[in-house]
């Protein structure tokens, strides 16, 4: 009987012991991988360039860089029948989208970027690029917050999370109802299209 407490008591220990050294084997892989990790850091602006909104990485939150639009909006009442009433149509003359391309000046690890906002910015949409063999950017679809709408002041952030060389930023131009062209005599008006403004967009990576 005594036999069979002391090898149960020893199984029991043997047991334990291998429980606890497994859990803190477990715990300390995650603790080194954790250290080895490099914390993020933000790139320099020195390391980003933006030909057409050199604005909008230049490290500065006060200057702004704004989308460049082409196009408006044409607005007209259209009669369909002489018994009907008349009925508002709109039509984009030109387009609503308007983009602008940042490059690292070399291939980088980024985790996020955040949008600092001028304005309102609608259907903003990210698409991060690569070189390929041929020297071309391939550029792959970047699904974190695709086609929000961006409101107040606040930074946006959007998750990257893969080594890129350029991010193509894309946005609706907005109405511009300030500059509004009236025909009164045909019932047409045009809205200037204008495009929206950020502050700034920073990047951060591996330290």
């Amino acid at each position: 009987m005594n036999k069979r407490r002391v090898l149960y008591n020893f199984e029991h220990r043997l047991k334990t012991f291998f429980c606890v050294a497994g859990t803190v084997l477990i715990f300390s892989m995650a603790g080194c991988a954790i250290l080895q990790e490099a914390p993020l850091v933000e790139i320099p602006a020195s390391h980003l360039t933006c030909d057409r909104n050199p604005e909008m990485v230049d490290g500065d939150l006060n200057t702004v860089g704004t989308f460049a639009a082409q196009g408006s909006i044409k607005k007209e009442f259209v009669k369909r029948v002489s018994y009907a009433p008349q009925q508002y149509q709109r039509r984009v003359e030109g387009t609503l989208k308007t983009e602008t391309l940042i490059k690292l000046d070399v291939p980088t690890y980024i985790a996020y970027v955040e949008i600092y906002p001028a304005s309102t910015i609608r259907n903003v949409i990210l698409d991060a690029a690569v070189k390929s063999p041929n020297g071309k950017l391939s550029f792959e679809t970047v699904e974190d917050k695709r086609g929000i709408k961006v409101e107040g002041t606040l930074p946006v952030r959007f998750k990257i999370n893969r080594e890129i060389h350029s991010l193509r930023v894309t946005a609706n131009a907005l109405e511009d109802p300030e500059n509004v062209r009236h025909n009164d005599e045909e019932q047409k008006m045009w809205i200037p299209l204008k495009g929206a403004a950020i502050r700034e967009v920073k990047f951060y990576g591996r330290k």
